[in-house]
């Protein structure tokens, strides 16, 4: 991924199992000192992160063990990158989800996650392929 800007990279994956979202979020929690993050930033970026990661472990991946889930940390000083890419195959309908939420249906089971995504990070982008769905998300610093 080139920015143009020099960044620093962490890189992670690890078998489909909730366990590892807790990992992930230590990680970031190492990553809050070295960007110097306020409280609300931290709180935002985190559950944002624990959404995508448990959204590729358990409707990506279906939580099969023998499925992957890659996470992705690129950062600088004036930005946050997180990139998490899941193992499924299967075609996920991201215009039925995004019509979902502006219908402000909430209470469906799908979309909760991808609603807090959206609105605490400040871009989120799908990326469907034949290899997976990878979602990145940024926050500016």
């Amino acid at each position: 991924m080139k920015t143009g800007k020099k960044t620093d990279h962490i890189s992670l994956d690890f078998i489909s199992d909730l366990k590892f979202t807790e990992f992930c979020v230590l990680v970031f929690g190492y990553l809050r000192n070295v960007l110097n993050l306020g409280d609300d930033d931290f709180f935002k970026v985190e559950m944002s992160l624990r959404e995508v990661i448990n959204n590729a472990i358990v409707h990506g991946n279906k939580s099969d063990s023998n499925k992957r889930v890659y996470v992705n940390f690129y950062w600088s000083k004036s930005f946050l990158r997180l990139s998490v890419r899941d193992e499924n195959r299967e075609k996920v309908d991201f215009d039925e989800i995004n019509k979902k939420l502006a219908e402000n249906d909430l209470l469906a089971f799908h979309g909760r996650g991808i609603l807090i995504m959206k609105s605490y990070m400040d871009s989120v982008k799908f990326f469907p392929s034949e290899n997976g769905t990878e979602i990145v998300m940024k926050k500016t610093l």
